[in-house]
This record gives C-alpha cells, structure tokens and sequence, in this order.
C-alpha cells in the first residue's frame, strides 16, 4: 500500500505486481486480466473504460467478480451472467449515470482519474484480487494504459484498441 501511495503521489505510472500472478485469484486460477485502461473519458457517450480479457481456453463466468479503483468503497459487482469467451473482451464503462439515466452494456458507478492517478483492481467471487492495475498522471489524453503484448505483458502507455487486440 505504501508503494501505491509513493507512485501516486510522484506521478509515476507503473504496474502493481501482485504476490499471485495475472489471472490467480489468490484461491483458484482466473485466466481474466484486466488489459487496458482508459481514463481519459470526457462524457457519458465517451466515458472511461477498462478493457479485460480471457487469456484461457474456456469460457469465464464473471457472476459475482467485482471490480474498483482506489477507493474500496468503490466496489461495484459485474452483472450477472457476463461471460467471456476465450481470447475475447468485455469492455466495462466506468462512469456516474445521470439521475434516471441509462447506460448501456457493462459499467461501475465510478470514474478514473487521471489528474491524480488511479488504480483498477478485479476482484474475484472470493474478494481477493485476480488482478490489479496503478497508473500515474502521465496518461495523455490520447492514449491508455495497456499490457504490450496484448494479455500478458507490463502496462504502458498506448494507442487505445478499446475492444480489441493492443498495438
């Protein structure tokens, strides 16, 4: 936790680096990784969105995965029932509803920030991280935060391929 506050506070943009690798929830492997993340949403037609991908070979059921940023408070449960096919993507706005609105597809009641840094962590149906993510003030707002290669590698800033294979 201390290590997250240094980064954040220096503006540094960096991985975190979980004692279980990507895809291990702690409790039972999770072959799921959060992939990329863009932070740099300016609307709700445009919002933030962070990007997981199956890495596996069988379809994952998220039905009781949950996903936050910094703030724990923050946790907001994936909807039931959202599956992902393997080497697929699913795509989770984060984003306040206005009153009475809609939004359509996956979302988290909550946005990033990049003007302070953030994190993003994917937790499995025990609680425990499958997977988790820091970045710094240094995202410009053309570009995320995406593992190079696609699904397995380090974050760095890149092209956004929202939905897609990371270049």
């Amino acid at each position: 936790m201390f290590l997250s506050a240094v980064a954040l506070a220096s503006g540094l943009a960096c991985s975190s680096s979980p004692s279980s690798p990507p895809g291990d929830g702690g409790k039972s492997a999770v072959p799921v990784v959060i992939n990329e993340v863009y932070p740099n949403g300016t609307s709700l037609d445009d919002p933030d969105w962070v990007e997981l991908k199956n890495v596996g070979t069988t379809s994952v059921d998220l039905t009781g995965f949950e996903m936050r940023d910094e703030k724990l408070a923050n946790k907001a449960p994936l909807p039931d029932g959202t599956l992902i096919a393997p080497g697929a993507y699913l795509v989770v706005k984060c984003v306040h509803p206005p009153e009475g609105g809609v939004v359509e597809g996956p979302y988290v009641p909550f946005q990033l920030s990049v003007s302070s840094g953030d994190e993003v962590h994917l937790l499995g149906v025990d609680g425990v991280d499958v997977d988790a993510t820091i970045f710094g003030t240094d995202v410009p707002s053309d570009k995320s935060w995406a593992r190079l290669p696609d699904g397995t590698g380090t974050f760095v800033r890149a092209t956004p391929t929202k939905g897609a294979s990371n270049l």
